[in-house]
């Protein structure tokens, strides 16, 4: 009932870390990074803002869809359940927040750096970009004749 969920977007920073619990259950956990971006219009770039970092807890289903799919440097789009668990370290009481994800999903809006992505051919890439219901032209059809 007092569960905020959120939809984080950013880079995953580590590799995926795999763990089963005592009850046999799967948990895929990884740190993702989100950052705010702006323009500044005086130096005329883009400049980093605010960043969140977060643990994500993926179990059972979306932790075996993330395995092969999800690495360092990954765009994604995170929604989940976030919360803070507090825990005792050799450095004293600590804080992590971290989100349990109901989807995690690929980032397409940030590049082609998916698995398999730098196989794909450059002839099956101009076919997904163009095409009937792109609303681009299709270039391959119109040379073919």
């Amino acid at each position: 009932m007092f569960e905020t969920t959120v939809a984080v977007v950013g880079t995953v920073l580590t590799e995926p870390r795999i763990r089963t619990t005592p009850g046999g259950e799967r948990v895929v956990s990884f740190r993702l990074a989100g950052n705010s971006r702006r323009y500044d219009r005086e130096a005329e770039r883009w400049t980093d803002g605010d960043r969140l970092i977060v643990t994500v807890n993926c179990w059972r289903r979306v932790a075996d869809g993330v395995l092969g799919v999800v690495g360092k440097a990954t765009p994604l789009v995170v929604s989940g359940r976030l919360h803070t668990r507090e825990f005792e370290s050799a450095a004293g009481r600590r804080t992590s927040v971290e989100v349990e994800a109901a989807a995690v999903g690929l980032d397409l809006a940030r590049g082609n750096r998916f698995p398999g992505s730098a196989e794909r051919p450059a002839a099956e890439r101009d076919a997904a970009a163009t095409g009937p219901g792109t609303g681009r032209p299709d270039v391959a059809a119109a040379r073919d004749g």
